[in-house]
């Protein structure tokens, strides 16, 4: 049976994300409406609070090389409407901490870092160029490349990558013929930005259907990645692909109620999917493969009630861990244990 671990109180919490930084390993987490953010520590349990954060955060992730160092996207308020998304970056200084703006970023939604053979460089993402109201999709999103100015908290610089995904919403890691491949998804597919052979990004689409988030993951031990996503935006169906001849063909798919927080990973030794529902059950759910093949896939309820935002499956000292930021319950909770009763 799963142990559920309440680690975290936060309102309207959204954002949940566990990473090594340095030799400690956290769990960032923050509002979606609250201007609160906060830092576990798993070893200790100890929490810290960086100050001057204004809420709205998307996404929290640490500083390569920088132990004491993170940035995060904070600004995009419900309604999904964003003029006020920026960059912001979260130095550690001894026990206090220091907040600052780095640059605008207008209806940003996602960032993440992509190791190129030069370095580390952070990709965001924004979910529209511009909206006049919740319901205005009518200009693409786009994905910058940002690079710091002297130092972290001074202006930070962007370049255009692409501005042709609407509701550009998923972001995930990944890797392809053994490069680091950061994935983003909207409307037009899925896209896969990488380092090119002549230098620099190169973006290309590897997928074509509609896609809210996505994750790849060798659900039947093959050795080849099958894709899993939740379709179409904040969607009703989690489905699994599998690629046959450079084409993907869907192998399960199943209901979900505006489905969000889409995440995959080891757990127990066996590969796991794990989903949340933000409406009607507002459930947190567990996916186990028997068969891939024959289409048989297991569903279970780790929780009712939550209305998960974000999850993750990770691991730390030899325990696997299922993350949730389970908004309903204002709470980011650990899962652990068996999954059998």
């Amino acid at each position: 049976m799963l142990k559920k671990q309440n680690i975290l109180k936060i309102k309207n919490v959204y954002t949940a994300h566990a990473f090594q930084s340095g030799s400690q390993f956290f769990i960032g987490a923050g509002s979606e409406t609250e201007p609160v953010v906060q830092l576990y520590n798993l070893a200790t349990e100890k929490m810290e609070q960086p100050d001057h954060c204004p809420g709205g955060m998307m996404s929290f992730i640490p500083i390569p090389g920088n132990p004491d160092a993170y940035v995060s996207i904070m600004g995009l308020f419900p309604p999904f409407i964003g003029k006020d998304a920026a960059l912001y970056i979260h130095i550690r200084h001894g026990n206090s901490w220091e907040t600052s703006k780095a640059m605008d970023l207008p209806f940003a939604h996602r960032c993440e870092f992509l190791h190129l053979e030069g370095g580390s460089v952070l990709v965001a993402a924004s979910v529209s160029q511009h909206k006049e109201n919740p319901q205005d999709w009518s200009k693409p999103g786009e994905i910058y490349l940002l690079t710091p100015g002297e130092s972290l908290t001074e202006s930070w610089g962007s370049q255009l990558l692409d501005s042709g995904i609407t509701r550009n919403h998923g972001m995930t890691k990944t890797s392809f013929n053994g490069r680091e491949a950061l994935c983003v998804s909207g409307v037009e597919g899925i896209f896969a930005l990488s380092s090119a052979v002549s230098g620099g990004i190169e973006i290309k689409q590897v997928f074509d259907r509609e896609v809210s988030e996505m994750g790849f993951a060798d659900l039947d031990g093959d050795g080849v990645l099958e894709l899993i996503t939740i379709e179409p935006f904040h969607g009703s169906a989690l489905n699994i692909y599998k690629r046959f001849d450079g084409h993907w063909k869907l192998k399960f798919s199943d209901s979900l109620s505006f489905g969000h927080g889409l995440s995959s990973g080891m757990f127990n030794g066996e590969p796991v999917i794990v989903a949340g529902n933000r409406r009607d059950s507002l459930a947190l759910e567990i996916f186990t493969v028997d068969n891939l093949d024959k289409g048989a896939v297991n569903r279970n309820v780790i929780e009712e009630e939550a209305g998960p935002t974000q999850t993750q499956v990770f691991a730390f000292e030899n325990r696997d861990y299922i993350l949730s930021a389970n908004q309903r319950k204002n709470e980011v909770a650990l899962y652990s244990g068996s999954l059998k009763a």
